[in-house]
């Protein structure tokens, strides 16, 4: 009993000095030049880069610190510390000891082409204004009997001859914009038989305009405005010099 009570002494000893000194002791692998930022090793020469933004690579050895070597942007990269412009949008990336930042000016997308805030472009029957939140339609085009195209504001109608052009939002539902045209309410509309074809209405209607029919034609549709569904415009990783200790 006496004995037994001297080794347990002993072996709860030695799990404690033993622990005391293990607690905090980590294995890394034999190559282990660098550390990224989850704590995962690196080996000297090797490049990653981090949640798709962040460009690091591995220049050291015994576990030194990574280095920040730039964002990963738009249709390039953009070196750490420099803001550039790439396809005609400025890009920034910069760090100071508490952060990474990584930001692109907003923009909007058509067909492939980066649109820049504040520009106008024409898709179909409408005209497109790029904002920072989305894109909205400002007007709809049109053509005359010489098939010039014409820009009609939103609200706005105009008189072709006969031919009444409209562009305006939908009655019932306002977030829709439609273009169409209708012939015109407000004179009376003659059709002599000898004077040959009417060019400024459509031929596959003309028998129906003929026949008094109210029609309306070339009819388009869009939603007033689309929102930007684009990745987020800026990132920011907050660096360890960021964090205030407790209390």
């Amino acid at each position: 009993m006496k004995y037994s009570c001297k080794f347990s002494a002993i072996l709860l000893f030695l799990v404690g000095f033993a622990s005391a000194k293990d607690y905090d002791i980590e294995i890394f692998p034999e190559n282990c030049d660098c550390r990224d930022w989850y704590g995962g090793c690196r080996v000297n020469g090797e490049k990653w880069v981090d949640d798709d933004v962040w460009k690091y690579s591995c220049d050291g050895k015994e576990r030194s610190e990574s280095t920040l070597t730039g964002c990963r942007g738009v249709g390039g990269d953009v070196p750490v510390g420099q803001n550039t412009t790439i396809g005609d949008l400025w890009q920034v990336c910069t760090q100071d000891e508490q952060k990474i930042y990584y930001e692109i000016e907003p923009f909007c997308e058509f067909n492939g082409t980066k649109i820049r805030v504040g520009q106008e472009y024409r898709d179909g029957s409408f005209q497109w204004l790029c904002l920072s939140t989305g894109r909205w339609i400002t007007g709809c085009y049109y053509f005359n009997e010489t098939h010039t195209d014409l820009l009609l504001h939103v609200a706005e109608h105009v008189y072709n001859g006969l031919i009444e052009h409209v562009c305006s939002k939908r009655q019932e539902y306002p977030a829709i914009v439609q273009y169409y045209t209708q012939v015109r309410k407000d004179v009376d509309v003659k059709h002599p038989t000898n004077k040959g074809v009417n060019r400024n209405f459509p031929e596959p209607l003309q028998k129906l305009i003929d026949e008094d029919r109210n029609v309306r034609w070339l009819h388009n549709s869009a939603v007033y405005f689309v929102k930007n569904d684009e990745r987020p415009r800026s990132f920011t990783r907050f660096l360890p010099a960021s964090r205030k200790p407790l209390g």
